[in-house]
């Protein structure tokens, strides 16, 4: 699937919720073994948010996330999001760092950019943190 063509003026705002959504590189924590439950995040997910610019601009975003378990503590992630500039496509890794926290890292190709995800699991919802140096994001999502 090939993602949606975004016009010249819808770059710049794409390319600035993609360094929110989407990151590369791999976060390193010094953590204790997690006796939680770490199926707890696995599945599919659904729900929206809003990317803050450290210009002042604001984009809301809807988004679906697939984890998977890779081994021990971490897993993958591919996540789709889109907003009024268009479709983003990223894939990453998340490590359990303590009982449903998770910290990790996404890669956007299309962008080529990078930010920080930590993600709370609380039942069947989370909350979604992500920063990089051009802003940060929320996001809330519920299990589908």
């Amino acid at each position: 699937m090939s993602p949606t063509r975004l016009s010249p003026s819808s770059k710049s705002i794409g390319r600035l919720v993609a360094a929110f959504l989407l990151t590369s590189g791999t976060l390193t924590l010094a953590t204790a073994p997690v006796e939680a439950d770490s199926r707890s995040i696995t599945g599919k997910w659904r729900g929206n948010g809003v990317v803050n610019l450290k210009s002042g601009g604001k984009e809301q975003v809807r988004c679906s996330v697939t984890y998977g378990r890779i081994a021990g503590q971490d897993f993958s992630v591919d996540a789709r999001c889109a907003s009024g500039a268009g479709r983003l496509d990223q894939r990453g890794t998340l490590r359990r760092v303590q009982g449903n926290r998770y910290v990790g890292t996404l890669k956007n190709v299309q962008y080529s950019v990078t930010a920080n995800v930590i993600v709370n699991v609380s039942g069947s919802t989370q909350s979604v943190s992500i920063s990089s140096s051009e802003g940060t994001a929320t996001l809330r999502l519920a299990r589908r």
